[in-house]
């Protein structure tokens, strides 16, 4: 079903869905699993690539799922470095079987995980026009529309994430895509535009050391859709619209900006950037493209860029 996944027929927490499963590649034998969602309803799969890193002499794995709530793993285990709870959570209507509880991360989260107190547009920020109802994140679908955020547009979506030994961060991105549906025992689909909506989100940067968001750089009007890469002091990440940037990796300030679209052919950066050397000089490659629907430029161009 494209909206999402009823929960009617399906009882039970589902596993091994919405989970990071851990096999010996020698036996084929399960060694661990973390499931990010119980009884998944709302499509919070985890398309985005994990990062492996050491976490304080630990081998670890991260990882953030649609759900935008970000978890690191001692890799060996499975067991969460940092501290998360299962929280209680909506259970009605009991037909699409909810689990009662759902894990939620202390580390802090790039995701708006509510469609309130406001949505964004150009100007600010205004409150959901009237008639329209934030609904609790985890809860199940309702036979009368409600404002899911995130939902299966994330959260985070498959853009990969960087790691930086240097800074100790985690550099992802979140997305603002709210959607007001409803859904009964039927499986029929009520849905509503949202007045006044425009996707959004952020590119930025969490501290693994303390679980905080160290940085964020809003982007508006898309929601974003470029990897980040990270290299030396520099983070790179583009914007459907084509610009492309390094900021510093500590702080986020954007140093150098380039845009595509003084390129012929080029279009929107929606790619991940990439690293290589070549006789001991350094460069930087993307990939500048885009669909129907997905980028307000389209085009298809890689480019390498270097220091002279």
């Amino acid at each position: 079903m494209p909206v999402g996944c009823p929960g009617n027929g399906r009882e039970g927490k589902n596993l091994y869905s919405t989970s990071i499963v851990a096999v010996d590649a020698s036996t084929g034998q399960l060694k661990w699993y973390f499931q990010f969602a119980h009884h998944d309803l709302w499509d919070f799969d985890g398309p985005q690539p994990t990062v492996l890193f050491d976490w304080n002499g630990i081998p670890a794995i991260q990882h953030t799922s649609k759900t935008g709530y970000m978890f690191i793993l001692d890799r060996r285990t499975g067991q969460s470095l940092l501290p998360y709870s299962e929280v209680p959570v909506p259970t009605v209507p009991a037909w699409e079987s909810p689990w009662p509880t759902q894990p939620q991360s202390s580390i802090e989260s790039l995701t708006e995980h509510s469609a309130e107190p406001c949505i964004a547009i150009v100007s600010g920020c205004t409150p959901l026009p009237a008639g329209f109802t934030a609904a609790p994140q985890w809860s199940p679908y309702q036979p009368t529309p409600v404002v899911f955020q995130p939902w299966a547009g994330g959260g985070m979506e498959w853009p990969p994430a960087a790691y930086s030994p240097r800074t100790h961060f985690i550099y992802s991105h979140a997305n603002y895509s709210p959607i007001n549906l409803g859904v009964d025992e039927a499986n029929n689909i009520a849905f509503t535009p949202i007045p006044g909506e425009v996707d959004h989100g952020v590119y930025g940067a969490v501290d693994t050391r303390t679980g905080k968001v160290a940085w964020k750089i809003p982007i508006t009007g898309t929601t974003p859709n470029s990897g980040m890469g990270v290299a030396g002091d520099l983070v790179f990440f583009g914007e459907s619209n084509g610009l492309f940037h390094a900021a510093n990796a500590s702080t986020g300030e954007i140093l150098w900006t380039f845009d595509a679209s003084k390129v012929p052919n080029a279009g929107g950066a929606n790619a991940s950037p990439a690293f290589y050397v070549i006789n001991g000089k350094e460069y930087v490659v993307y990939g500048f493209g885009g669909e129907p629907g997905n980028s307000p430029v389209l085009g298809d161009a890689v480019i390498a860029f270097a220091l002279p």
